[in-house]
């Protein structure tokens, strides 16, 4: 295949495609073919910084000041390492893109490792599932991204130091007390629980505007989840000092029809 675009449009021009779709065709996969080639490359450079670590930690005892913080930076090398392995299988994974049916907790267990990463590493990340499993149809990677840009959007709501980022699988009936004034009844959510009142887009991206405190707004994140098939619900605690934000989509039922 020929990296120059010129080619590409003077071999697909007997398609009828536009000068735009043939360069966003190309960059895709231009982005296609380096992601994994950069990511192999980083990690080597992983492995040569873990390997000195390791050989300094050798030379030193465990009485050394130096000790402790060469443990911590070796093991944040390794959890690097693993989320890079993780996302190379993620491009070199086209089935992560279509639309397919998904236990709810399973898929968000199975980014727990990545949510970990945007918040400090002293979070600790718990999940609190139904008793029945439920199921939606979705793209994975679409899930992931909205989930990822949520997290992203409320991290700067959360206190400093060691905090409990608690997520819970939402069902239909909890959905419907949540918000008795929808039609949540056949609806299923992931919940985040922010250790304050924010119940809207507006509020959050005020806060953040006024403070700084994240790298996406949360409107932004809003769209993300729309376009993924669903959508935001804000909800007071039963403490009425705590807020629930839950992404929302329509239950997939497994005996339904495709």
């Amino acid at each position: 295949m020929s990296l120059r675009p010129t080619q590409i449009v003077a071999d697909t021009g007997h398609l009828g495609l536009s000068t735009k779709k043939v360069q966003t065709r190309y960059l895709n996969e231009i982005n296609a073919e380096l992601t994994p080639g950069l990511i192999h490359e980083v990690n080597n450079v992983l492995t040569g910084i873990y390997f000195n670590l390791e050989s300094c930690r050798e030379g030193i005892d465990a009485a050394n000041p130096m000790a402790e913080p060469l443990q911590e930076i070796q093991a944040g090398v390794e959890r690097i390492k693993t989320v890079l392995g993780r996302i190379t299988q993620i491009y070199l994974n086209a089935a992560d893109r279509e639309i397919n049916y998904h236990e709810l907790q399973v898929l968000v267990s199975e980014q727990i490792d990545l949510l970990q990463i945007i918040f400090p590493k002293t979070a600790r990340i718990s999940l609190t599932a139904t008793e029945e499993p439920l199921f939606l149809r979705v793209s994975e990677e679409s899930f992931r991204v909205g989930l990822l840009a949520l997290a992203t959007s409320l991290r700067g709501l959360y206190p400093q130091g060691k905090i409990e980022i608690p997520l819970s699988i939402v069902s239909p009936l909890e959905l419907v007390r949540m918000n008795e004034k929808e039609d949540f009844a056949d609806c299923i959510g992931v919940s985040f629980r922010l250790p304050c009142l924010a119940l809207s887009v507006s509020e959050i991206d005020d806060f953040h505007s006024a403070n700084l405190t994240s790298d996406i707004s949360m409107a932004n994140t809003e769209a993300i989840i729309c376009a993924t098939g669903g959508r935001l619900l804000f909800s007071t605690g039963e403490d009425l000092q705590s807020t629930h934000v839950t992404m929302i989509f329509p239950q997939y039922h497994l005996n339904s029809q495709h």
